[in-house]
């Protein structure tokens, strides 16, 4: 009998910052509007310290994000938000890392696009 294992479209992913909450498709699209350039960014400075999966503290989430990490595509790039933190793309960031790659494709937000919703504390 085979394990079955959740997956997430990418409509569903999200950034957080604060109460702030963008969808990735959203940022996708302002990325675009706003003709930002795509680069290619160098691996070895990217701070590995930040806990993107902090909730991951089961083994059935640990599997659910393997699943995205092995299912993503390197075709698109990476987005940061205007303060260079990754607002999209962590699974990305795994899979170039496990496969050895010097750099992935990332873009820069300069500015954020109003959010999606802004929760309330």
């Amino acid at each position: 009998m085979v394990v079955s294992i959740n997956s997430m479209p990418f409509g569903e992913s999200e950034f957080r910052r604060g109460n702030k909450v963008w969808k990735a498709q959203t940022l996708y699209d302002y990325a675009k509007a706003k003709e930002c350039p795509v680069l290619d960014m160098p691996l070895w400075c990217i701070d590995l310290t930040d806990a993107p999966f902090e909730w991951c503290s089961q083994l059935h989430s640990f599997i659910f994000q393997m699943k995205r990490v092995n299912d993503c595509s390197l075709d698109y790039p990476i987005i940061l938000d205007d303060c260079g933190q990754i607002a999209d793309g962590y699974h990305r960031l795994c899979k170039a890392i496990l496969e050895g790659r010097e750099t992935i494709k990332a873009i820069r937000l300069n500015e954020m696009p109003s959010p999606d919703r802004v929760e309330i504390e």
